[in-house]
Protein backbone atom coordinates (compact mmCIF):
# COMPACT_ATOMS: atom_id res chain seq x y z
CA UNK A 1 0.00 0.00 0.00
CA UNK A 2 1.03 3.47 -0.41
CA UNK A 3 2.40 5.43 1.81
CA UNK A 4 0.96 9.39 2.05
CA UNK A 5 2.36 11.59 4.00
CA UNK A 6 1.38 15.53 4.35
CA UNK A 7 -0.39 17.93 6.80
CA UNK A 8 -3.17 19.13 5.20
CA UNK A 9 -6.87 18.03 6.41
CA UNK A 10 -8.87 16.45 3.57
CA UNK A 11 -11.40 19.14 3.23
CA UNK A 12 -8.37 21.64 2.83
CA UNK A 13 -7.54 20.19 -0.44
CA UNK A 14 -8.10 22.88 -3.00
CA UNK A 15 -10.42 22.63 -6.16
CA UNK A 16 -9.68 22.95 -9.83
CA UNK A 17 -6.25 23.63 -11.08
CA UNK A 18 -5.14 23.87 -7.61
CA UNK A 19 -1.52 22.34 -7.39
CA UNK A 20 0.87 20.74 -9.73
CA UNK A 21 2.06 16.41 -9.74
CA UNK A 22 5.24 14.67 -10.27
CA UNK A 23 6.28 11.04 -10.19
CA UNK A 24 9.11 9.50 -9.93
CA UNK A 25 9.67 5.77 -10.68
CA UNK A 26 12.99 4.32 -10.05
CA UNK A 27 14.73 1.20 -9.96
CA UNK A 28 14.07 0.62 -6.31
CA UNK A 29 10.52 2.13 -5.14
CA UNK A 30 8.08 5.20 -6.90
CA UNK A 31 6.89 8.35 -5.38
CA UNK A 32 4.35 10.78 -6.58
CA UNK A 33 4.71 14.33 -5.20
CA UNK A 34 1.45 16.93 -4.92
CA UNK A 35 2.22 20.45 -4.28
CA UNK A 36 -1.04 22.60 -3.63
CA UNK A 37 0.91 25.74 -3.55
CA UNK A 38 0.01 26.27 -0.09
CA UNK A 39 1.72 26.12 3.20
CA UNK A 40 2.37 22.56 4.61
CA UNK A 41 0.49 21.78 1.25
CA UNK A 42 3.24 19.22 -0.06
CA UNK A 43 1.77 15.41 0.10
CA UNK A 44 4.33 12.65 -0.78
CA UNK A 45 3.06 8.65 -1.50
CA UNK A 46 5.44 5.62 -1.78
CA UNK A 47 4.74 2.91 -3.86
CA UNK A 48 6.65 -0.03 -5.60
CA UNK A 49 9.16 0.12 -8.42
CA UNK A 50 8.23 -0.93 -11.85
CA UNK A 51 9.26 -3.46 -14.71
CA UNK A 52 8.48 -5.01 -17.16
CA UNK A 53 6.34 -8.43 -16.94
CA UNK A 54 5.49 -10.92 -19.85
CA UNK A 55 6.78 -8.20 -22.08
CA UNK A 56 4.96 -5.36 -21.08
CA UNK A 57 5.67 -2.20 -18.64
CA UNK A 58 4.06 -2.36 -15.02
CA UNK A 59 4.58 1.35 -14.86
CA UNK A 60 0.77 2.21 -15.91
CA UNK A 61 -0.57 0.63 -13.10
CA UNK A 62 1.95 1.91 -10.42
CA UNK A 63 1.12 5.42 -11.60
CA UNK A 64 -2.48 4.81 -11.54
CA UNK A 65 -2.30 3.15 -8.00
CA UNK A 66 -0.27 5.97 -6.54
CA UNK A 67 -2.95 8.48 -7.88
CA UNK A 68 -5.56 6.09 -6.65
CA UNK A 69 -3.64 5.82 -3.29
CA UNK A 70 -3.53 9.82 -3.07
CA UNK A 71 -7.80 10.18 -3.94
CA UNK A 72 -8.15 7.60 -1.39
CA UNK A 73 -6.53 8.69 1.35
CA UNK A 74 -7.89 12.55 0.90
CA UNK A 75 -11.21 11.80 -0.07
CA UNK A 76 -12.66 12.44 -4.32
CA UNK A 77 -10.43 12.87 -7.01
CA UNK A 78 -7.99 14.97 -7.08
CA UNK A 79 -7.72 18.16 -10.16
CA UNK A 80 -4.63 19.45 -10.80
CA UNK A 81 -3.34 21.69 -13.16
CA UNK A 82 -0.15 19.43 -14.48
CA UNK A 83 1.16 16.08 -13.97
CA UNK A 84 5.08 14.85 -14.81
CA UNK A 85 6.19 11.67 -14.88
CA UNK A 86 10.35 10.36 -14.55
CA UNK A 87 10.68 7.08 -15.12
CA UNK A 88 13.82 4.98 -15.50
CA UNK A 89 13.84 2.50 -18.36
CA UNK A 90 11.68 5.01 -20.39
CA UNK A 91 13.77 5.16 -23.69
CA UNK A 92 14.54 1.19 -24.04
CA UNK A 93 10.77 0.12 -22.85
CA UNK A 94 9.06 2.64 -25.54
CA UNK A 95 11.93 1.63 -28.51
CA UNK A 96 11.31 -1.85 -27.45
CA UNK A 97 7.23 -1.79 -27.55
CA UNK A 98 6.63 -2.75 -24.03
CA UNK A 99 5.29 0.89 -22.80
CA UNK A 100 3.06 3.30 -24.91
CA UNK A 101 3.41 6.30 -23.20
CA UNK A 102 -0.63 7.11 -24.41
CA UNK A 103 -1.36 4.90 -21.79
CA UNK A 104 0.28 6.80 -18.59
CA UNK A 105 -1.00 10.27 -20.40
CA UNK A 106 -4.77 8.79 -20.32
CA UNK A 107 -4.40 7.49 -16.48
CA UNK A 108 -3.07 10.67 -15.48
CA UNK A 109 -5.62 12.79 -17.08
CA UNK A 110 -8.22 10.11 -15.71
CA UNK A 111 -7.31 10.35 -11.78
CA UNK A 112 -5.99 13.61 -11.40
CA UNK A 113 -8.38 15.27 -13.41
CA UNK A 114 -5.70 17.07 -16.02
CA UNK A 115 -5.05 18.34 -19.50
CA UNK A 116 -1.33 18.69 -19.19
CA UNK A 117 1.06 15.65 -18.75
CA UNK A 118 4.29 14.65 -19.58
CA UNK A 119 5.91 11.39 -19.39
CA UNK A 120 9.93 11.05 -19.27
CA UNK A 121 13.09 9.37 -18.89
CA UNK A 122 14.35 10.40 -15.61
CA UNK A 123 17.24 11.74 -17.00
CA UNK A 124 15.16 14.38 -17.87
CA UNK A 125 13.92 14.80 -14.45
CA UNK A 126 17.02 13.97 -12.97
CA UNK A 127 19.04 17.36 -14.59
CA UNK A 128 15.82 19.60 -13.83
CA UNK A 129 15.82 18.86 -10.44
CA UNK A 130 19.48 18.86 -9.99
CA UNK A 131 20.58 22.02 -12.37
CA UNK A 132 17.15 23.47 -13.38
CA UNK A 133 16.18 23.89 -17.25
CA UNK A 134 19.45 25.98 -18.25
CA UNK A 135 22.61 24.52 -19.61
CA UNK A 136 24.97 22.30 -18.16
CA UNK A 137 25.42 18.59 -16.79
CA UNK A 138 24.51 16.43 -14.76
CA UNK A 139 25.53 12.59 -13.51
CA UNK A 140 22.50 10.64 -12.14
CA UNK A 141 23.70 7.37 -10.38
CA UNK A 142 21.23 5.25 -8.61
CA UNK A 143 20.86 1.99 -9.62
CA UNK A 144 21.59 2.83 -13.09
CA UNK A 145 23.85 5.07 -14.85
CA UNK A 146 23.24 8.01 -17.06
CA UNK A 147 24.66 11.98 -17.83
CA UNK A 148 22.50 14.43 -19.30
CA UNK A 149 23.19 17.78 -20.60
CA UNK A 150 21.12 20.05 -21.77
CA UNK A 151 22.71 23.51 -24.28
CA UNK A 152 21.98 26.52 -24.99
CA UNK A 153 18.81 26.23 -27.37
CA UNK A 154 16.74 23.32 -25.25
CA UNK A 155 18.49 20.13 -26.68
CA UNK A 156 19.39 17.21 -25.08
CA UNK A 157 22.45 15.44 -25.05
CA UNK A 158 22.56 11.64 -23.44
CA UNK A 159 25.55 9.42 -22.78
CA UNK A 160 24.59 5.99 -21.36
CA UNK A 161 21.47 5.15 -19.82
CA UNK A 162 21.01 1.89 -21.93
CA UNK A 163 20.05 -0.53 -18.94
CA UNK A 164 21.49 -3.36 -17.14
CA UNK A 165 22.08 -5.13 -20.03
CA UNK A 166 23.95 -2.99 -22.22
CA UNK A 167 24.68 0.13 -20.48
CA UNK A 168 24.51 2.04 -16.79
CA UNK A 169 28.36 1.31 -16.48
CA UNK A 170 29.23 2.58 -13.20
CA UNK A 171 25.81 2.70 -11.89
CA UNK A 172 24.69 0.59 -8.06
CA UNK A 173 23.98 -2.04 -9.90
CA UNK A 174 27.06 -2.57 -12.30
CA UNK A 175 29.15 -1.99 -9.37
CA UNK A 176 27.03 -4.80 -7.18
CA UNK A 177 27.16 -7.14 -10.45
CA UNK A 178 30.97 -6.71 -10.18
CA UNK A 179 31.44 -7.18 -6.67
CA UNK A 180 29.48 -10.69 -6.48
CA UNK A 181 31.90 -11.69 -9.13
CA UNK A 182 35.03 -10.73 -6.79
CA UNK A 183 32.87 -12.42 -4.28
CA UNK A 184 32.61 -16.06 -6.56
CA UNK A 185 36.38 -15.56 -7.84
CA UNK A 186 37.51 -15.56 -4.32
CA UNK A 187 35.65 -18.81 -3.11
CA UNK A 188 36.72 -20.78 -6.25
CA UNK A 189 40.02 -19.91 -5.35
CA UNK A 190 40.90 -17.10 -7.75
CA UNK A 191 43.37 -14.50 -7.27
CA UNK A 192 42.81 -11.86 -9.99
CA UNK A 193 39.89 -9.69 -9.09
CA UNK A 194 39.03 -11.42 -6.33
CA UNK A 195 37.37 -10.32 -2.63
CA UNK A 196 37.25 -11.95 0.12
CA UNK A 197 36.25 -9.60 2.16
CA UNK A 198 32.97 -9.43 0.31
CA UNK A 199 32.12 -13.55 0.12
CA UNK A 200 30.33 -13.22 3.82
CA UNK A 201 28.67 -10.11 2.67
CA UNK A 202 27.51 -11.68 -0.33
CA UNK A 203 25.78 -14.36 1.24
CA UNK A 204 24.11 -12.72 3.70
CA UNK A 205 23.03 -10.52 0.62
CA UNK A 206 22.39 -13.30 -2.29
CA UNK A 207 21.94 -15.94 -0.27
CA UNK A 208 24.16 -19.28 -0.63
CA UNK A 209 26.06 -19.28 -3.67
CA UNK A 210 24.23 -21.71 -5.53
CA UNK A 211 21.84 -19.12 -6.53
CA UNK A 212 23.68 -16.37 -7.54
CA UNK A 213 23.71 -17.65 -10.93
CA UNK A 214 19.37 -17.11 -10.47
CA UNK A 215 20.33 -13.32 -9.47
CA UNK A 216 18.34 -10.99 -12.21
CA UNK A 217 16.99 -8.02 -10.31
CA UNK A 218 18.82 -5.09 -10.79
CA UNK A 219 17.89 -3.83 -7.40
CA UNK A 220 19.48 -6.56 -5.33
CA UNK A 221 22.33 -5.96 -7.18
CA UNK A 222 22.33 -2.36 -6.79
CA UNK A 223 21.86 -3.23 -3.31
CA UNK A 224 25.03 -4.92 -2.69
CA UNK A 225 26.96 -1.87 -4.30
CA UNK A 226 27.38 -0.23 -0.55
CA UNK A 227 28.75 -3.36 0.58
CA UNK A 228 31.59 -2.81 -2.34
CA UNK A 229 32.28 0.51 -1.45
CA UNK A 230 32.49 -0.12 2.56
CA UNK A 231 35.11 -2.52 1.72
CA UNK A 232 37.01 -0.33 -0.57
CA UNK A 233 37.50 2.06 1.86
CA UNK A 234 38.52 -0.52 3.93
CA UNK A 235 41.51 -0.97 1.73
CA UNK A 236 40.35 -4.06 -0.28
CA UNK A 237 42.01 -3.93 -3.42
CA UNK A 238 39.71 -5.22 -6.09
CA UNK A 239 36.90 -3.54 -4.56
CA UNK A 240 38.87 -0.27 -5.28
CA UNK A 241 39.58 -1.13 -8.64
CA UNK A 242 35.72 -1.89 -8.97
CA UNK A 243 35.23 1.35 -8.16
CA UNK A 244 37.90 3.26 -10.16
CA UNK A 245 36.75 1.69 -13.26
CA UNK A 246 33.27 2.34 -12.49
CA UNK A 247 34.52 6.12 -11.55
CA UNK A 248 36.53 6.52 -14.98
CA UNK A 249 33.41 5.29 -16.96
CA UNK A 250 30.76 8.10 -15.43
CA UNK A 251 33.62 10.75 -15.53
CA UNK A 252 34.10 9.51 -19.21
CA UNK A 253 29.64 9.84 -19.88
CA UNK A 254 30.05 13.75 -18.10
CA UNK A 255 32.63 14.74 -20.80
CA UNK A 256 30.77 13.24 -23.55
CA UNK A 257 27.97 15.14 -22.60
CA UNK A 258 29.80 18.41 -21.72
CA UNK A 259 31.74 18.19 -25.34
CA UNK A 260 28.46 18.80 -27.62
CA UNK A 261 28.44 22.55 -28.95
CA UNK A 262 26.52 25.17 -26.45
CA UNK A 263 26.91 23.17 -23.70
CA UNK A 264 27.93 25.12 -20.55
CA UNK A 265 31.53 23.86 -18.34
CA UNK A 266 28.86 23.26 -15.54
CA UNK A 267 28.26 19.69 -13.31
CA UNK A 268 26.26 18.85 -11.18
CA UNK A 269 25.28 15.18 -9.67
CA UNK A 270 22.80 13.26 -7.95
CA UNK A 271 20.86 9.96 -7.48
CA UNK A 272 21.19 8.12 -4.04
CA UNK A 273 24.48 6.07 -4.65
CA UNK A 274 26.32 9.48 -5.29
CA UNK A 275 24.43 11.27 -2.23
CA UNK A 276 25.19 8.19 0.47
CA UNK A 277 28.45 7.58 -1.19
CA UNK A 278 31.01 10.99 -0.88
CA UNK A 279 34.18 9.00 -1.17
CA UNK A 280 33.37 7.88 -4.42
CA UNK A 281 31.72 10.99 -6.11
CA UNK A 282 35.03 12.61 -5.01
CA UNK A 283 36.64 9.35 -7.08
CA UNK A 284 34.19 10.42 -10.54
CA UNK A 285 34.95 14.72 -9.51
CA UNK A 286 38.66 13.60 -9.23
CA UNK A 287 38.46 11.66 -13.27
CA UNK A 288 36.09 14.43 -14.40
CA UNK A 289 38.52 17.58 -13.84
CA UNK A 290 41.69 15.53 -15.00
CA UNK A 291 40.00 15.47 -17.89
CA UNK A 292 38.06 18.94 -18.14
CA UNK A 293 39.61 21.21 -15.75
CA UNK A 294 37.81 23.70 -16.98
CA UNK A 295 33.93 22.43 -15.58
CA UNK A 296 32.50 23.96 -12.59
CA UNK A 297 31.43 21.55 -10.31
CA UNK A 298 28.15 22.96 -8.21
CA UNK A 299 26.27 21.23 -5.56
CA UNK A 300 22.84 19.41 -6.10
CA UNK A 301 19.46 21.58 -6.14
CA UNK A 302 17.21 18.87 -5.83
CA UNK A 303 16.34 15.15 -6.61
CA UNK A 304 14.87 13.50 -9.70
CA UNK A 305 11.17 14.12 -7.89
CA UNK A 306 11.72 17.27 -7.80
CA UNK A 307 12.72 17.65 -11.39
CA UNK A 308 9.34 15.95 -12.05
CA UNK A 309 7.68 18.80 -10.61
CA UNK A 310 9.31 21.46 -11.99
CA UNK A 311 8.67 19.85 -15.20
CA UNK A 312 4.84 19.80 -14.42
CA UNK A 313 5.11 23.51 -13.05
CA UNK A 314 6.60 24.83 -17.05
CA UNK A 315 3.43 22.32 -18.25
CA UNK A 316 1.28 24.61 -15.87
CA UNK A 317 2.70 28.22 -16.25
CA UNK A 318 4.50 28.13 -19.93
CA UNK A 319 2.81 24.97 -21.89
CA UNK A 320 4.04 26.20 -25.10
CA UNK A 321 7.85 25.99 -24.18
CA UNK A 322 7.61 22.39 -23.59
CA UNK A 323 8.17 20.07 -26.27
CA UNK A 324 7.99 16.26 -27.55
CA UNK A 325 11.45 15.30 -27.62
CA UNK A 326 11.83 11.79 -29.07
CA UNK A 327 12.81 9.43 -27.28
CA UNK A 328 13.32 11.20 -23.99
CA UNK A 329 10.23 13.53 -23.51
CA UNK A 330 6.60 12.37 -24.53
CA UNK A 331 3.81 15.65 -24.11
CA UNK A 332 0.49 15.78 -24.21
CA UNK A 333 -1.46 19.48 -24.09
CA UNK A 334 -5.23 19.05 -24.41
CA UNK A 335 -7.15 16.07 -25.32
CA UNK A 336 -4.73 14.60 -28.05
CA UNK A 337 -0.82 13.97 -28.28
CA UNK A 338 0.86 17.17 -29.36
CA UNK A 339 3.60 15.87 -32.02
CA UNK A 340 5.87 18.88 -32.68
CA UNK A 341 9.74 18.87 -33.58
CA UNK A 342 11.77 17.25 -31.62
CA UNK A 343 13.66 20.35 -29.60
CA UNK A 344 12.71 21.01 -26.11
CA UNK A 345 12.53 23.76 -24.27
CA UNK A 346 13.26 26.29 -27.38
CA UNK A 347 14.23 29.83 -26.20
CA UNK A 348 11.38 30.84 -29.16
CA UNK A 349 8.58 28.90 -29.76
CA UNK A 350 6.89 29.09 -33.46
CA UNK A 351 5.25 27.39 -35.58
CA UNK A 352 6.15 25.59 -38.47
CA UNK A 353 4.83 24.42 -41.85
CA UNK A 354 5.78 21.56 -43.80
CA UNK A 355 6.59 21.30 -47.75
CA UNK A 356 4.92 18.48 -49.43
CA UNK A 357 6.38 15.53 -49.98
CA UNK A 358 7.67 14.90 -53.72
CA UNK A 359 6.65 12.11 -55.52
CA UNK A 360 9.84 10.31 -55.73
CA UNK A 361 11.61 10.71 -52.27
CA UNK A 362 15.58 10.60 -52.80
CA UNK A 363 17.72 8.09 -51.91
CA UNK A 364 20.33 10.84 -50.14
CA UNK A 365 20.71 15.04 -49.18
CA UNK A 366 23.38 16.61 -49.09
CA UNK A 367 24.22 20.48 -49.02
CA UNK A 368 26.36 22.14 -51.18
CA UNK A 369 28.35 24.93 -49.40
CA UNK A 370 29.87 27.17 -51.92
CA UNK A 371 31.16 31.23 -51.23
CA UNK A 372 28.80 33.61 -52.97
CA UNK A 373 30.01 36.74 -54.35
CA UNK A 374 26.98 38.39 -54.96
CA UNK A 375 25.43 37.75 -51.27
CA UNK A 376 28.99 39.10 -50.05
CA UNK A 377 29.04 42.28 -51.84
CA UNK A 378 25.71 43.00 -49.55
CA UNK A 379 26.85 41.48 -46.59
CA UNK A 380 30.25 41.65 -46.10
CA UNK A 381 31.77 44.82 -43.35
CA UNK A 382 34.98 46.29 -42.39
CA UNK A 383 36.11 44.30 -40.06
CA UNK A 384 34.90 41.05 -42.15
CA UNK A 385 37.08 38.86 -44.63
CA UNK A 386 35.78 37.87 -48.07
CA UNK A 387 36.87 34.62 -49.50
CA UNK A 388 39.87 34.70 -51.40
CA UNK A 389 38.72 32.70 -53.76
CA UNK A 390 36.17 30.82 -55.28
CA UNK A 391 35.47 27.56 -52.87
CA UNK A 392 33.15 24.90 -52.87
CA UNK A 393 32.29 21.53 -50.89
CA UNK A 394 29.90 18.81 -50.85
CA UNK A 395 28.79 17.39 -47.86
CA UNK A 396 26.19 14.52 -47.54
CA UNK A 397 23.57 14.81 -45.04
CA UNK A 398 24.28 12.02 -42.71
CA UNK A 399 22.54 11.22 -39.13
CA UNK A 400 19.76 13.57 -37.78
CA UNK A 401 21.53 17.23 -36.90
CA UNK A 402 24.33 18.88 -38.18
CA UNK A 403 25.23 21.95 -36.61
CA UNK A 404 27.04 24.51 -39.22
CA UNK A 405 29.31 27.31 -37.53
CA UNK A 406 32.67 28.83 -37.09
CA UNK A 407 35.40 26.65 -35.36
CA UNK A 408 37.17 27.49 -31.43
CA UNK A 409 39.67 24.86 -31.18
CA UNK A 410 40.76 26.68 -28.27
CA UNK A 411 37.41 26.21 -26.82
CA UNK A 412 36.72 22.47 -28.24
CA UNK A 413 34.09 23.63 -30.45
CA UNK A 414 33.75 22.14 -34.00
CA UNK A 415 30.84 22.03 -35.19
CA UNK A 416 29.42 19.53 -38.33
CA UNK A 417 30.07 21.83 -41.00
CA UNK A 418 32.57 24.08 -40.12
CA UNK A 419 32.68 27.56 -41.88
CA UNK A 420 35.75 29.67 -42.37
CA UNK A 421 33.43 32.61 -43.17
CA UNK A 422 34.16 35.29 -40.17
CA UNK A 423 30.58 36.27 -40.43
CA UNK A 424 29.51 32.78 -39.13
CA UNK A 425 28.47 32.29 -35.54
CA UNK A 426 30.39 29.83 -33.20
CA UNK A 427 26.90 27.72 -33.87
CA UNK A 428 25.38 29.58 -36.08
CA UNK A 429 22.58 27.17 -37.48
CA UNK A 430 21.80 23.58 -37.44
CA UNK A 431 20.28 21.03 -40.39
CA UNK A 432 17.90 18.29 -38.81
CA UNK A 433 16.24 15.13 -39.92
CA UNK A 434 12.52 15.79 -38.59
CA UNK A 435 9.44 13.82 -39.70
CA UNK A 436 10.92 12.39 -43.11
CA UNK A 437 12.36 15.85 -44.18
CA UNK A 438 15.02 18.05 -43.78
CA UNK A 439 15.25 21.40 -42.44
CA UNK A 440 17.20 24.51 -40.90
CA UNK A 441 16.76 26.44 -37.77
CA UNK A 442 18.85 29.60 -36.67
CA UNK A 443 20.23 28.81 -33.32
CA UNK A 444 20.58 32.76 -32.45
CA UNK A 445 23.34 33.17 -34.85
CA UNK A 446 24.66 37.35 -34.77
CA UNK A 447 24.29 37.95 -38.46
CA UNK A 448 21.42 35.96 -39.34
CA UNK A 449 20.41 32.95 -41.06
CA UNK A 450 18.76 33.40 -44.34
CA UNK A 451 17.01 31.28 -46.84
CA UNK A 452 15.67 31.18 -50.44
CA UNK A 453 13.71 28.94 -52.29
CA UNK A 454 15.05 28.12 -55.53
CA UNK A 455 14.88 30.48 -58.71
CA UNK A 456 13.45 33.03 -55.45
CA UNK A 457 16.00 36.42 -54.57
CA UNK A 458 17.50 36.41 -50.60
CA UNK A 459 14.74 37.31 -48.31
CA UNK A 460 15.59 40.67 -46.49
CA UNK A 461 14.57 39.13 -43.53
CA UNK A 462 16.73 36.70 -41.71
CA UNK A 463 14.95 33.42 -39.63
CA UNK A 464 14.28 34.59 -36.10
CA UNK A 465 16.36 32.71 -33.31
CA UNK A 466 14.83 29.29 -33.17
CA UNK A 467 12.38 29.41 -36.37
CA UNK A 468 12.36 26.26 -38.70
CA UNK A 469 12.11 26.24 -41.83
CA UNK A 470 11.82 22.95 -44.24
CA UNK A 471 14.20 23.01 -47.32
CA UNK A 472 13.06 21.50 -50.88
CA UNK A 473 15.83 20.42 -53.38
CA UNK A 474 17.04 23.66 -54.86
CA UNK A 475 16.64 25.75 -51.68
CA UNK A 476 19.32 27.96 -50.19
CA UNK A 477 21.03 28.93 -47.32
CA UNK A 478 22.76 31.95 -46.85
CA UNK A 479 25.42 32.75 -43.53
CA UNK A 480 27.80 34.80 -42.42
CA UNK A 481 29.51 37.51 -44.59
CA UNK A 482 29.70 35.28 -48.05
CA UNK A 483 28.63 31.91 -47.16
CA UNK A 484 25.58 29.74 -49.38
CA UNK A 485 24.69 26.38 -48.63
CA UNK A 486 22.20 24.78 -51.24
CA UNK A 487 20.23 21.37 -50.30
CA UNK A 488 20.19 18.88 -53.09
CA UNK A 489 18.12 15.68 -53.28
CA UNK A 490 20.60 13.25 -54.89
CA UNK A 491 19.58 9.75 -56.38
CA UNK A 492 22.95 8.30 -55.61
CA UNK A 493 25.69 8.47 -52.79
CA UNK A 494 27.36 11.72 -52.42
CA UNK A 495 31.14 11.13 -51.52
CA UNK A 496 31.72 14.48 -50.29
CA UNK A 497 34.67 16.95 -51.66
CA UNK A 498 35.61 17.81 -48.08
CA UNK A 499 35.68 16.61 -44.62
CA UNK A 500 32.83 18.54 -43.96
CA UNK A 501 34.40 21.61 -44.34
CA UNK A 502 33.45 24.58 -45.85
CA UNK A 503 35.25 27.90 -47.21
CA UNK A 504 38.86 25.90 -47.66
Amino acid sequence: MPMVTGQQHKAEIPGADAGVAGVDIGGTGSRLRVDTGRPGGVFELMGPPAGVVAGRSTVPDVVRNLCRGFASEFGGRPRVAAAAVGMRGFRSQTQAGSLDPNRVHDILAEELRTTATAVSSDAVTAHLGALGPGPGATLAVGTGAVAVACDDVGRWHLADGMGPHVGDNGGGAWIGRRGLDAAARSMDGRRMGASPTLVHAAEQHFGRRERWTDVTDVSLFAGFAPEVISAASRGDVACREILDEAARSLADGLCAVLSHPGVEPIAVTTGKLLMHAPSFRSMVLQHLLEKRDDVRVRPSAGLPLDGALSLARMLAAHPAVVREHVPLLAVRIGAADWLDDSITMPRVALPVVRPMRAEAEPTAWAVEVRSDFEWSADQLLEDMDGPTAPTAAVVPLTGARLVVGRASRSRGVVPDIVCEDTGVSRRHCELAWVEGGWSVIDLGSANGTYVAPRGEAVPAEPLRSGERRWLADGDRIYVGGWTCLTARAVTANVRPTADRVAGR
